[in-house]
């Protein structure tokens, strides 16, 4: 309880804890029955921070680093989910490229296709503005490559 109490003041600040409870859809009957019991109810606490776009993985895991499956891992067997994931990743890729687009001309970078896609990849792999650092640091030794064989080559 008090973890929880705690982790929702990070969110939140120092509001008023019956504030927080309203924030997240708990009533204060709710909230009065969690402090009696010392407990909370996990699938109301899950709601709530569901419907307050609250990361789960944040709020109960915040210092693991949690694996997310790709879709081809999914074992997916409706079409219509397939056609769906195909035009909602397209949508995604356009806007990550239009996101990424001005980073060219701000670095002077040389727009190629490696570059972009670096960026591309980069920018999609973040979730919430975070990306893991083990990913960070591989895009970062892919750029660094992709530098010095650039420089090897000859000028012609």
């Amino acid at each position: 309880m008090d973890e929880c109490i705690a982790r929702l003041r990070l969110y939140y600040g120092d509001l008023p804890l019956a504030k927080i409870m309203r924030k997240i859809g708990i009533p204060n009957s709710t909230y009065a029955n969690w402090v009696k019991r010392g407990t909370v109810t996990s699938d109301q606490l899950v709601a709530g921070l569901i419907n307050a776009g609250i990361s789960l993985d944040w709020f109960f895991s915040p210092d693991k680093q949690l694996n997310y499956p790709t879709p081809s891992q999914l074992h997916i067997a409706e079409v219509m989910h397939s056609e769906y994931q195909r035009a909602s990743e397209r949508t995604q890729i356009i806007k990550a490229v239009e996101a990424v687009e001005p980073l060219f001309e701000l670095f002077k970078l040389e727009k190629n296709e490696d570059n972009q896609e670096l960026l591309v990849e980069t920018y999609l792999a973040r979730r919430s503005d975070h990306v893991t650092v083990n990913f960070a640091v591989k895009q970062v030794a892919k750029a660094l490559a992709s530098a010095q064989r650039r420089a090897k080559k000859p000028r012609t």
